[in-house]
């Protein structure tokens, strides 16, 4: 009791609780306040039904609701081995798509569906994980160290951490510090994402689909995403095997270990921690990272739910990928732009008024190469402004320029030598 007479929101009636609340816009800002407040979490409960759907309302515009749509009620691919469920199962898959490129796809926020408004929460309760831990590696210091940590998924925590190997690194960065806009971005670039990946086997793409029009900063926005997933294969990886903590992200009560540098100082290259992946199937092509990535955010969280800090868990983990890189066939025959231009329209110069800052005066182009990848690691496109990154400085700028990474000293390690190196430094 004595609590709640400190609780500012006790004075309150109650419909201005649920205002209060409601104007947030943002779970994870009514995260914190009724973490805080007694009185406003027993009103949370009272009516959670009601508040959550007027959030996810302000969080999900029509076309985000039909991507979330799209990917909750895609049609399962269980028991479809054989011709006849073959057939009616890619029948399903192209109504289905005709259903979304057309917007025809029920919005449970505006029904009285409370189950599927639960599975649209869960779906963007996930992303929005994805999102602050792509953040919080976008906007360090050094980028290239905290890429190899992993999301902190379970138990989920509204503050979790960077981890490697059960090690918690760094605080996660929250996604109510976003504004709306931002966090659209973001969640945008995420969904379409993962529609594209369950729409990866290209047979069930219906022909003469409906092509929606996307802005390019859209498209770059998926390209992000993109590059962001590949990068969590890299760490799953480099904490299966031989990889160590960087010496500035260690604890203090590890530093005096031995810590191996990453090979590249400015970027973090995933497929250099999958080497003996790439020498069990050379044929299947050398961008692995890119080959997982088409499973989708299941198949990544399921990963992801294996403990680091067990090695018996890390060596399962280890054997996991193999199997799936060996014989889950994972689609590495196309890129994930291709996959986009089946489904969606873009033209390099279109915009649509929603391009944030940033964008717009980076101007990145994917024939500058190492800069484009360094500018999809810092999370380039989504931005407002440069507010969370750090202080730049002329020996590390935040985007570095084709000038300055022309006069850096080029450093190629060939991926069987780093490893080798890195046995040979702990024998």
């Amino acid at each position: 009791m004595a609590l709640a007479v400190t609780d500012p929101f006790i004075k309150l009636p109650p419909e201005l609780r649920i205002q209060v609340l409601v104007s947030t816009r943002c779970k994870s800002s009514i995260s914190r306040i009724i973490q805080a407040s007694p009185v406003m979490l027993l009103q949370y409960l009272s009516h959670k039904k009601s508040i959550l759907r007027q959030v996810l309302a302000a969080e999900f515009d029509a076309e985000m609701i039909q991507d979330a749509m799209a990917i909750l009620s895609f049609p399962s691919h269980r028991g479809s081995g054989d011709s006849p469920r073959h057939k009616h199962l890619s029948e399903l898959i192209r109504a289905h798509l005709r259903a979304w490129s057309n917007s025809q796809l029920p919005d449970p926020l505006k029904g009285k569906d409370d189950h599927m408004v639960g599975q649209l929460n869960k779906l963007h309760g996930r992303i929005l994980l994805f999102v602050e831990d792509y953040i919080t590696k976008a906007t360090a210091s050094f980028p290239p160290q905290e890429y190899l940590c992993l999301p902190q998924i379970q138990p989920p925590s509204t503050e979790g951490y960077l981890m490697f190997k059960g090690l918690k690194v760094t605080p996660r960065f929250s996604s109510a510090n976003l504004t709306s806009s931002e966090r659209k971005r973001f969640v945008k670039a995420f969904l379409v994402y993962d529609l594209l990946c369950k729409t990866s086997n290209v047979t069930h793409i219906p022909s003469k689909l409906r092509l929606r029009k996307v802005s390019n900063a859209e498209y770059e926005a998926v390209g992000c995403v993109h590059s962001y997933v590949c990068s969590l294969y890299g760490s799953m990886l480099a904490q299966c095997n031989d990889a160590y903590l960087p010496t500035a992200l260690a604890p203090p009560s590890l530093q005096t270990q031995l810590f191996f540098p990453i090979p590249d100082a400015l970027y973090f290259d995933a497929n250099v921690y999958a080497p003996n992946i790439r020498l069990l199937s050379r044929d299947l092509g050398d961008d692995i990272g890119a080959g997982f990535s088409t499973l989708g955010l299941d198949r990544l969280t399921n990963f992801l739910r294996y403990d680091m800090a067990k090695p018996d868990e890390r060596k399962a983990l280890d054997k996991k990928l193999k199997d799936v890189w060996k014989f889950g066939a994972p689609s590495i025959s196309s890129t994930w732009d291709m996959h986009f231009m089946l489904l969606l329209a873009s033209k390099e110069k279109y915009k649509n008024g929603c391009e944030s800052s940033l964008y717009n005066q980076l101007s990145l182009k994917p024939k500058e190469k190492l800069r484009y990848k360094i500018g999809q690691q810092r999370a380039w496109v989504f931005f407002d402004d440069s507010r969370f990154y750090p202080q730049e400085s002329t020996e590390r700028p935040t985007f570095p320029s084709e000038r300055f990474l022309a006069e850096q000293p080029v450093k190629k390690t060939f991926i069987n030598d780093w490893f080798d190196n890195l046995r040979n430094e702990k024998d």
